[in-house]
């Protein structure tokens, strides 16, 4: 009789079952992934969204008017020893500023809508850095896994040809627990993988906003090239030239001056006051006229405005020496990774990677055939995959230099070779 939680146990694995198996594998190429994650991007979206803010500020300041219109209309009874009659007024006014602030406010909100969407061209341009470097992520963790599997494979063969050449007599009991704690090793070391593996798919997946069933298999990377880079000072100069953000901070920086501006003009200029009369008296005298006046800003000076204006543009300033600073910072970091790690992944593919792979074929053969012990077979078979898995790392760190710094310069990796003169 199946116990309650048995039955439980059961239903749980079949249904673990049934959801790893609807799950499809989707092959992706990195250009794909990263026109898939800035199309489903919220980020992108957002930044998008933002734009309104500042069009909505120049709409109302490309008027004149400070404030809206004021109209009246005033009823008033008349009593006589004639009778009763009523006296009709309408009135029309408003405020004018006189000295061009609404200009200026508007012309301020037109350089915040510019820099508005410059910070989409960043969100964009980060979007797609993040991408890639997942796609990496995932291209490393799917051949981390392929060769810790392999190794497992041999290991798990190993303890099978030891068990039956200790039941021959042929070794002692040290190299098959040698063999068997080895293998068992290398197994913890390929379910670790799997889960890296995993976890890497998983974060490309939500970037490409993929459903649930929906499992991402990086296909193949771009060729790594190697590009003669320029010196730092002139790649930094090159990407303050090209970066959006810094393009957004100058035009924020001078739209926060411009906010300066017009509040001191709003604390030292009066603003015009104009209205217009129009009505009839007790029923037979019409009557027209205007007002002219002056808003003097004796009390009211502007001062909490002009305060925030002052602190905005302190804060755009800061800003804009910030951004200066990491993108130097970003170039800097994105050639010392780029060239280090390209000129380590250019000695591991020309003299380190074909020996480690003649090396785990070599051992395996050399066990088959009783030329090598267990113990030296472990010892070579373990520096051969720590050589594989370490030429995987540097790769990796090779294409994320290069990824971060085609980011830095704001262009397409394809593209840095072209933007900074050297030759692919």
């Amino acid at each position: 009789m199946i116990e309650p939680g048995d039955l439980y146990m059961l239903i749980l694995l079949m249904s673990t079952a049934v959801l790893v198996g609807t799950q499809d594998t989707l092959v992706v190429s990195l250009d794909a992934a990263v026109q898939r994650a800035l199309e489903v991007s919220p980020a992108v979206r957002a930044a998008e969204a933002a734009i309104a803010a500042p069009r909505g500020a120049r709409a109302e300041a490309i008027w004149p008017f400070p404030v809206n219109p004021t109209l009246d209309f005033a009823r008033v009874r008349r009593r006589s020893a004639d009778g009763t009659s009523y006296d009709r007024e309408f009135g029309i006014g408003g405020e004018i500023q006189i000295a061009g602030q609404g200009f200026i406010r508007a012309g301020a909100a037109g350089k915040r809508i510019t820099a508005a969407e410059e910070r989409v061209g960043n969100v964009v341009r980060t979007t797609a850095l993040e991408t890639r470097l997942a796609f990496m992520t995932l291209i490393s963790a799917q051949r981390r896994k392929a060769l810790v599997d392999s190794a497992a494979q041999f290991m798990d063969r190993l303890v099978r040809v030891a068990r039956a050449r200790l039941d021959a007599g042929e070794i002692n009991g040290l190299d098959y627990n040698a063999a068997l704690l080895q293998a068992a090793r290398q197994r913890s070391a390929a379910e670790r993988t799997r889960g890296d593996r995993i976890a890497a798919a998983s974060d490309l997946a939500r970037l490409m906003a993929l459903p649930q069933d929906s499992v991402p298999r990086a296909a193949t990377a771009p060729l790594l090239p190697a590009i003669t880079l320029p010196p730092e000072e002139q790649l930094i100069g090159l990407a303050l030239g090209r970066r959006p953000d810094y393009r957004a901070g100058l035009l924020e920086r001078d739209a926060a001056n411009q906010q300066v501006t017009a509040a001191n003009l709003d604390g030292w200029i009066p603003a015009l006051q104009l209205g217009a009369v129009a009505g009839r008296e007790d029923g037979t005298d019409d009557l027209l006229g205007f007002s002219i006046g002056l808003a003097i800003p004796l009390f009211r000076r502007g001062q909490a405005e002009r305060g925030l204006a002052v602190a905005e543009r302190a804060a755009a300033e800061a800003t804009l020496e910030a951004t200066q600073r990491r993108i130097q910072a970003e170039i800097i970091a994105a050639v010392g990774r780029y060239e280090r790690a390209l000129a380590a992944e250019r000695l591991f593919a020309e003299e380190v990677l074909e020996a480690a792979r003649e090396n785990v074929q070599l051992t395996e053969r050399a066990f088959d055939e009783g030329k090598v012990g267990i113990a030296d077979l472990i010892v070579l078979q373990s520096a051969a995959v720590e050589a594989q898995l370490e030429y995987v790392a540097v790769r990796e760190e090779a294409y994320t230099g290069w990824f971060e710094l085609a980011a830095a310069l704001d262009t397409d990796p394809a593209d840095v070779a072209r933007i900074v003169g050297g030759q692919p």
